[in-house]
């Protein structure tokens, strides 16, 4: 565009930037102020959390100082001592929390970070007072339930007293049951356990008979201790006598696996026998020999009618002993297999031998002046040791005697050839 107009397009474009640089500028004003708000809403509802749980915990500080008042009259000072611990240290954390809501209420100016800041350790102060008093009001509320039900509670307990004294008269006659079958060292991880279940049994009767004196003489005395005091002495007398129970049973199913194990050794013996008899290398009969002997020994002995068992050192006993056995057993079995492998071999190599020595014997015979003494003694060679694999007893020595006696008959007949080109 030319002439006098010329500054048209400049001015459009200037006032579109205009445009879009104040629509930019008023959006973020408006997400400006929207933060502020939300901002300014998070920091009131912190306060009013703050004001809250500063309110509650005052009063919960009343009502506990009351309840701590109640608790000491029925329950003594020895019995309500964590009580007044948790409630002073309750008063000394609302006293902070106070400390730090005055400091939010004076006129002195605070940044908007510090307020946070007050209001969370002020919530925190709080809660934790609130919380560690509302544990020991549930607690002892569980102990006057305690208390309301103890007569109750206390005929109860007698009757499991009475019933877990039958028990433990069971459990002495089960161990000495055992003792007629099983050794002391079988026996030991319950052989105490009649005793100290009578020991817990007569701790038991004593807190009864104390909380029984209690309730007769005054209803309002509390005697929540020594019902507990019961349960758990009547919870060490079960555990104890469930543990006879359940050592008799392992004993019984140990028992049973011996039997089993000693008839298995019957059959693998059986075999090692048959392996020591049909064996040809003597040395391996010999060893075969001692370990069969030292089974037999065990198994002996763990079949003595006067022999009171322990099964799980039994077992070990025996297992030692078979585990030697199948040592030796495999190393028999890997040399007979050697034995009878190489005499399957043996023929073949002589035959292949014999064949070799034939035929360079042959062929010498037939260029008499032109072989020379290397290749008539690599023959002389194999020959001999085609002998000695004949005569040998011992197939595996036999076969690697023949396969050298293959071998020099074999470089004679090289050796042959050679001279004659």
């Amino acid at each position: 565009m030319t002439g006098e107009l010329w500054w048209v397009p400049s001015v459009i474009v200037f006032a579109v930037v205009a445009v879009v640089v104040g629509a930019i500028i008023a959006v973020q004003r408006r997400r400006s102020r929207a933060r502020q708000r939300l901002a300014r809403a998070a920091d009131a509802d912190l306060a009013r959390r703050a004001a809250i749980s500063l309110v509650r915990a005052d009063d919960l500080v009343q009502e506990a100082s009351d309840e701590l008042g109640f608790a000491i009259a029925q329950f003594g000072e020895q019995a309500t001592r964590d009580f007044a611990t948790a409630l002073a240290t309750s008063r000394r954390q609302l006293r902070d929390a106070f400390a730090l809501q005055q400091k939010l209420d004076d006129s002195v100016p605070d940044s908007r970070e510090e307020r946070r800041r007050w209001n969370d350790q002020l919530i925190m102060l709080a809660d934790e007072a609130t919380e560690r008093l509302n544990q020991q009001t549930r607690d002892f509320d569980a102990k006057r339930g305690l208390e309301r039900d103890a007569p109750l509670r206390l005929e109860q307990l007698t009757r499991r007293l009475d019933r877990a004294a039958d028990r433990v008269k069971s459990g002495a006659a089960s161990l000495q049951r055992l003792g007629l079958t099983y050794a002391e060292g079988a026996l030991a991880p319950i052989s105490g356990n009649v005793e100290r279940a009578e020991i817990a049994l007569g701790q038991a009767r004593v807190a009864a008979d104390a909380a029984s004196a209690r309730l007769n003489r005054a209803a309002s005395e509390p005697v929540g201790d020594q019902l507990q005091a019961v349960e758990q002495a009547l919870f060490t007398v079960t555990q104890l006598l469930d543990a006879i129970e359940t050592g008799e049973d392992q004993l019984h199913i140990g028992y049973a696996t011996l039997g089993k194990a000693l008839a298995a050794s019957d059959v693998e013996l059986a075999e090692a026998r048959q392996l020591r008899d049909r064996h040809e290398d003597s040395e391996a009969s010999a060893k075969l020999n001692a370990v069969i002997a030292r089974a037999d020994s065990v198994l002996a002995d763990l079949r003595r009618p006067d022999r009171l068992s322990d099964p799980a050192a039994d077992l070990a006993m025996l297992r030692e002993a078979m585990d030697g056995l199948d040592v030796i057993r495999s190393e028999a079995r890997n040399r007979q297999l050697r034995l009878e492998n190489a005499r399957t071999a043996l023929t073949g190599a002589v035959l292949t031998a014999q064949s070799q020595i034939t035929v360079t014997r042959d062929f010498i015979t037939a260029n008499r002046g032109r072989v020379g003494a290397a290749a008539r003694t690599r023959l002389a060679e194999a020959e001999r040791q085609l002998a000695l694999a004949q005569a040998e007893s011992d197939p595996v020595t036999a076969l690697d005697t023949a396969r050298r006696a293959m071998t020099h008959a074999t470089d004679a007949d090289a050796l042959a050839r050679y001279d004659t080109h």
